[in-house]
């Protein structure tokens, strides 16, 4: 089976996370960063508070994530997502089960945005949580872990774009590939994957 996250490899959600940053930084008469050096710092996992600092916004951290927990799933935004290149030619190729692993909060929104863009079919199976524990990895641990009930996991693969799927799947005995197309940068490689790709559209030469 391949287990895949969906933002970062499957939807590429920098206009969506840049637009609701800026909308709200906008909506309390605040400088918001450009989309480069926003998208920069954020795939170098720079924090929130040092994001806001960056134009004297940091006292507004908490009800900045009040607004963006309230927010980053509805349609509004979600609209904003787009298909990585070639994802679904990848899709449509792949031999393997396939399961979705994410940590979107609001189901409904998640299965309507999937049916809207296509993609529900080609999965066996969608696995979502919004549990709020730490580290943040054990959530996708325990959704995978749960849904094979015991079966021997080292032929699984996993793909991501985060820690949090890199760290799921190496504790889950998985095969693990990193892709920087998504949330993070080089910094990824902290995690150990086994391979880290430039873009989810190379995952061809690896997985066929």
């Amino acid at each position: 089976m391949i287990f895949w996250d969906l933002d970062g490899p499957i939807l590429d959600v920098s206009d969506k996370y840049f637009t609701l940053y800026k909308n709200i930084l906008l909506e309390k008469n605040m400088q918001a960063l450009s989309k480069k050096e926003y998208w920069n710092l954020k795939k170098s996992k720079t924090t929130l508070s040092e994001i806001l600092a960056k134009t004297k916004s940091e006292k507004l951290l908490e009800v900045f994530k009040n607004l963006w927990l309230n927010n980053i799933e509805t349609d509004k935004y979600q609209k904003l997502d787009k298909l990585q290149n070639n994802i679904i030619s990848i899709l449509k190729k792949c031999n393997n089960t396939l399961v979705l692993v994410t940590l979107r909060r609001n189901r409904v929104r998640l299965l309507e945005q999937l049916d809207e863009l296509e993609l529900k079919s080609y999965f066996e199976t969608i696995l979502s949580s919004g549990e709020d524990i730490q580290p943040r990895w054990k959530i996708k641990y325990n959704l995978i872990n749960d849904y094979l009930d015991g079966e021997i996991a080292n032929h699984h693969m996993m793909i991501g774009d985060t820690e949090t799927d890199i760290l799921a799947g190496n504790n889950l005995g998985f095969t693990t590939i990193g892709v920087l197309c998504g949330i993070r940068d080089r910094k990824l490689i902290d995690s150990k994957p086994d391979k880290i790709l430039n873009h989810t559209s190379e995952l061809m030469e690896h997985i066929f």
